[in-house]
């Protein structure tokens, strides 16, 4: 199963590099920020009007989950292996499919966790230098967030394993919890649209951050669930599908 992790990984290696350039834009962007807020724009702003450091503190952790979702895709690998015909490879290997499926799941969590521990750090220093941003809450938001990945990534896994192809199953977990969270908040959010009460909306998704922020137990319990069943599912569709590594 180590070899396929490693080969999985190198087929992924353009993600990294990509990784890398992100996290460069990232610091850059950072610099200017925290010299804005010490000398600039965004210091006056801020002693203006206090809901500037709400729009700042979404800004920033806008930026900070970029590292996680550059690494979160891993439709490549499907793409890759249907194009070498790996399957065929990975059929006479002595392993069974749970561990072919597995290798998938451990090479996907590998690239989230290096994801989570850039963004963890980012966040440390953010915090450390901008008198906004409060570390605590910034790494609640950064799991809540890495788990929501984790689902999304889970589901892409599983979708590729039921035959979907791999353009399909990477927007159809985001089409599906997008309408899901507009299903349940679609009253309130016209409501406030309508009335052009931009105040009330703000709030709803001051709200939505804040549960981001402060619960990111609830999201890593939800993302543990939905991996397990889907590493289960995955299992299942391999092993009724030939051509699937």
């Amino acid at each position: 199963m180590k070899g396929l992790i490693i080969k999985d990984y190198y087929c992924l290696k353009k993600q990294i590099e990509t990784l890398a350039f992100i996290l460069t834009g990232i610091a850059a962007v950072a610099v200017m920020t925290v010299l804005s807020e010490r000398f600039g724009n965004l210091s006056r702003a801020v002693s203006e009007s206090t809901e500037i450091v709400s729009i700042f503190r979404i800004s920033v952790m806008l930026f900070l989950i970029l590292p996680v979702i550059c690494v979160a895709d891993i439709s490549s690998l499907f793409i890759y292996d249907k194009a070498a015909s790996f399957y065929k490879t990975a059929a006479s290997s002595p392993l069974g499919t749970e561990k072919r499926v597995l290798s998938k799941f451990i090479t996907a969590l590998l690239f989230l966790t290096a994801g989570i521990a850039t963004d963890l750090i980012m966040a440390a220093v953010m915090a450390g230098v901008s008198d906004m941003i409060a570390f605590k809450e910034c790494a609640g938001a950064m799991i809540s967030i890495a788990a929501c990945v984790t689902v999304y990534t889970s589901l892409v896994i599983t979708l590729n394993y039921a035959g979907l192809t791999p353009l399909y199953s990477s927007v159809l977990p985001i089409a599906a919890g997008a309408v899901l969270f507009f299903a349940v908040k679609i009253r309130r959010i016209i409501a406030a649209l309508s009335a052009n009460d931009v105040q009330s909306l703000f709030r709803f998704f001051s709200v939505v951050i804040k549960t981001i922020e402060t619960k990111p137990y609830m999201f890593a319990a939800g993302a543990a669930a939905v991996i397990t069943g889907c590493f289960f599912l995955s299992v299942f569709f391999a092993k009724r599908r030939r051509e699937v590594a």
